[in-house]
């Protein structure tokens, strides 16, 4: 009951009615770092039946959702399941139906402590990557360790790693912003597409299946609860010694003398203790370089071409290598993607070096997402996105309809309001441009020549 009643107060104070409150908010415990040591009965640790989505009027979800294609008509769906194994979160990416996954990455920041004063939280995006490794039957697996989570050292005690992941004790714990993305290829043969995390729900059919989304989040937030563990504690067990003296007593006579000889025998126990350490090395720090300017590109279609070179054009800045697109709202309903080139001086695409891929699409009402997916060892640093009407003015990316700079090395980004169709006249046609700066992540300590820009 008294924890009902924090959930209801919590949900209260955030203008949520206490209808809110799931079932899964009751404690139920299978965390092994809980059962396998009984000196931590008590101890406030995170439930991983408890995880819930904020963005969605605290939703319980462990498994959320990924998509491949448009939000609203996914070409699959599968999940991302979060759970505990010692003091960890491991992500299990799901293989999609009618896909083979090809990478997997996890982008993740602490929002902050879910009780404290708002002024405390961190503002999103998610920031830092995790890249995921493949399993058996076609699972990806990330961890996340609570130390890093923390910024606590690997070394830090269990009790110490628990009282930071539940700051309140026995109640809510921590809130984080969290992305999904990754690469797939079709089983039966085709070029790899991205997937991404799907986005927030805004309303539910009757059968709890999402109906409407919150199209303007490019991530979503994920909490939990935290329980006493509730291990049985040690048992106290009492030895008890007993030492026993023996004596011999010896008599011999003879007709004059009486000699008496007396033994005692002592023993004694000696304990021998051996501890041993294991010290591990710090991983190697990775460097970021800058490595050149991306555009997308768009793949013949049945010979027909579907990128246009730039230097066609003869706007401001236009004479240059690169290219843009002229899609329809239908064709872009559907999807449109394509791989991301860096270095191809000329419009030679064989001196180009693939960074990723772009996928645009439309919602019912024909407004444009464009995302970009990187593979590794490639990240974002900046992105620009033109969609405006032939003939083009102006071809220097910062002057394109969208622009954002100082990405963080993300593997992923999507302009978080989608952009507006433009409305063209007298046989014009719309064009859109895909760009991006693109860095390169590396261990060495010389960054590589960047590529032509």
């Amino acid at each position: 009951m008294q924890l009902v009643a924090h959930a209801t107060a919590f949900l209260a104070g955030c203008g949520l009615a206490a209808a809110a409150v799931a079932p899964a908010v009751f404690k139920r415990w299978d965390y092994d770092v809980c059962q396998n040591d009984c000196t931590l009965g008590g101890v406030a640790m995170p439930d991983q039946n408890t995880f819930q989505l904020p963005l969605e009027s605290f939703h319980s979800e462990q498994c959320p959702p990924i998509i491949v294609g448009p939000y609203n008509a996914p070409l699959s769906t599968s999940t991302v399941c979060l759970t505990l194994a010692g003091p960890n979160v491991i992500f299990n990416f799901a293989p999609f139906p009618g896909y083979e996954m090809k990478s997997a990455v996890v982008t993740w920041k602490v929002k902050g402590n879910l009780i404290a004063d708002s002024s405390t939280w961190t503002s999103p995006p998610p920031t830092t990557n995790i890249l995921c490794s493949p399993t058996t039957g076609g699972v990806y697996v990330c961890t996340l360790p609570f130390s890093t989570i923390l910024g606590f050292p690997s070394s830090t005690s269990t009790t110490d790693l628990m009282a930071g992941m539940c700051p309140n004790g026995d109640r809510e714990g921590l809130d984080f912003y969290l992305q999904f993305s990754g690469l797939v290829e079709p089983t039966g043969g085709g070029p790899a597409i991205p997937f991404v995390q799907q986005y927030p729900c805004a309303a539910r059919a009757a059968d709890n299946s999402c109906s409407a989304w919150q199209t303007e989040y490019p991530y979503f937030e994920i909490a939990y609860r935290c329980s006493n563990c509730n291990v049985a504690p040690c048992s106290t067990t009492t030895t008890s010694t007993t030492s026993t003296t023996s004596t011999t007593s010896t008599t011999s006579t003879t007709s004059t003398t009486s000699t008496t000889s007396t033994t005692t025998s002592t023993s004694s126990t000696s304990t021998t203790s051996t501890t041993s350490s294991t010290t591990s090395s710090a991983p190697p720090t990775l460097k970021t370089c800058s490595f050149g300017t991306a555009f997308g590109y768009q793949n013949p279609v049945a010979g027909q071409s579907r990128s246009f070179t730039l230097n066609v054009q003869s706007g401001q800045g236009c004479n240059r290598w690169g290219w843009y697109e002229m899609p329809t709202v239908a064709s872009l309903q559907g999807g449109i993607s394509g791989p991301l080139y860096v270095g191809a001086g000329g419009n030679d695409i064989t001196k180009a070096i693939d960074v990723g891929i772009w996928v645009a699409t439309a919602n019912a009402q024909g407004r444009v997402t464009v995302t970009y997916l990187l593979n590794p060892p490639y990240a974002l640093a900046e992105v620009h996105v033109n969609l405006v009407c032939l003939p083009l003015t102006k071809c220097a990316p910062g002057q394109y309809t969208y622009n954002a700079g100082a990405i963080p090395n993300l593997p992923t980004w999507s302009n978080p309001t989608p952009l507006v169709y433009p409305t063209c006249t007298g046989g014009s046609q719309a064009a859109l441009i895909v760009h991006a700066q693109i860095n390169i992540l590396t261990v060495t300590s010389v960054c590589p020549a960047p590529k032509a820009t």
